[in-house]
């Protein structure tokens, strides 16, 4: 369990929950995605740009990140899906579900570092996962500005991934949630970044 002061987790919010933001990153060109050996279901994680970030790591004492995805399969190329506000398509007026590459996602703007884990599983749950992401991309679903854990109408990050392998009967947080008290508008249980990749059943793939 976790608890942070209430200027912390303002700052923390911006970034962890949705976290976009336009900085300085000193690397200068996107991720060589040729290098990464990518298979359907593997969670995506990446550290934003800038103070925001760090206050992100400094809330999350265990954190290495600040958002994640899921990779998926369409047509002949991998693709990663995930729930961020900010990054809006020219036409719409709304925080959704959106598909990006590999590129995108882990682009220098983007990200200052990231990486690939994976289930170290051998039934097909990843693979599902990944369908089920792509079902809920369909589904063109809302990001969650409330943050509701509760509430599957609507998502935020990691909430998304989590949700979309427990409907194929995995945990993969293995019930670890932070909590955050007596902070106004945001008080509850939440599932950061760490809450997931610090699951020993994961092994990581690659990082930057």
């Amino acid at each position: 369990m976790v608890n942070r002061s209430v200027a912390t987790f303002l700052i923390m919010s911006t970034l962890f929950f949705g976290g976009c933001f336009s900085a300085t990153n000193d690397r200068e060109t996107g991720v060589d995605v040729s290098r990464i050996d990518f298979a359907e279901g593997d969670l995506v994680f990446r550290r934003g740009l800038g103070v925001k970030s760090e206050a992100v790591l400094s809330a999350d004492t265990e954190g290495l990140y600040s958002h994640s995805g899921i990779v998926v399969r369409q047509d002949s190329s991998f693709r990663i899906v995930h729930l961020t506000p900010g990054e809006r398509k020219p036409d719409e007026n709304v925080d959704r579900i959106k598909m990006d590459s590999p590129e995108e996602f882990f682009s220098a703007d983007r990200a200052q570092y990231g990486a690939v884990y994976r289930l170290s599983d051998s039934t097909n749950i990843p693979a599902q996962a990944a369908g089920q992401a792509l079902r809920l991309l369909q589904k063109g679903i809302l990001f969650d500005h409330d943050y509701l854990l509760g509430d599957s109408t609507k998502m935020y990050c990691t909430e998304f991934v989590w949700y979309i392998y427990r409907i194929e009967g995995k945990d993969i947080t293995n019930g670890s949630r932070s909590e955050l008290y007596n902070v106004p508008m945001f008080s509850g249980t939440y599932i950061l970044p760490s809450d997931i990749y610090k699951n020993d059943e994961f092994s990581l793939i690659y990082n930057f």
